[in-house]
């Protein structure tokens, strides 16, 4: 266009509208770029969660080693056949992560199994990353003496995030054992009771002593496993173990 040329109003009118147009054209493809830059982060937020899930469940908890372990007790946490052919032990954190995915795990294998299995559930709370560890182990005691241990367990490793980190979790435990129909003031009691407390600190102290550092750790017929990273695998150490002659 010449320099010396004035537009007329008509073509100003034009040129604003051409510069509206550019404008709003440049506002949308932002606003495009900046949805897909949301939703991107979104993607990868969920794609750091899935892979921190699936380190806690496929990571083995420690490498597969010689531990001695302590021989199942008349009176220790049970569930299954005594004379089974395989005896599965676990060593578990009420408060850990892992642990209550390994659960669903667990409960699969006792449903399929049936008395072909001998569980052993043992309390390592680790307090040092744990807060809430020793006094859920408690509770879960509580239980126990009630009759309602896996009930119990079931019920701390479903509502995990519930209770996991408050400051004080004494209340909800409590409200968990009243959902479970069991006596509230004996629960109570029994949870903070000199048994109670010594019976979760052997439980801790002799886990540390065996040299086991990490949950859920699993034994079959004595032997450290490594964490399998699905159930399938899980289920084909209780069949290699069930047909071993």
């Amino acid at each position: 266009m010449d320099d010396n040329h004035k537009l007329t109003k008509k073509e100003k009118k034009e040129l604003r509208k051409l510069e509206w147009q550019e404008k709003a054209k440049a506002e949308k493809k932002n606003a495009k770029i900046k949805k897909l830059a949301i939703w991107g982060g979104v993607i990868l937020v969920f794609l750091v969660i899935a892979f921190v899930l699936v380190q806690a469940i496929t990571t083995p908890s420690q490498p597969t080693q010689n531990i001695t372990i302590a021989p199942v007790a008349v009176r220790g946490i049970t569930k299954g056949n005594p004379k089974a052919k395989v005896t599965l032990i676990e060593y578990a954190d009420f408060q850990c992560p892992a642990c209550a995915a390994y659960h669903l795990f667990v409960n699969q294998l006792l449903s399929s199994y049936g008395n072909k299995i001998f569980y052993v559930y043992r309390m390592f709370p680790l307090t040092n990353v744990h807060p809430n560890a020793l006094i859920s182990a408690q509770a879960a005691y509580a239980a126990y003496k009630q009759g309602a241990f896996f009930k119990y367990d079931d019920m701390l490793f479903t509502k995990q995030t519930e209770w996991a980190d408050l400051q004080d979790p004494k209340t909800a435990l409590v409200d968990y054992a009243t959902l479970l129909k069991l006596d509230t003031s004996k629960f109570k009691t029994d949870m903070m009771s000199n048994e109670t407390q010594k019976y979760v600190q052997d439980s801790l102290s002799e886990a540390t002593s065996e040299g086991i550092t990490e949950t859920p750790s699993f034994f079959i017929n004595g032997n450290l496993i490594q964490n399998p990273s699905s159930y399938d695998d899980f289920k084909k150490l209780i069949d290699a173990a069930l047909n071993k002659k």
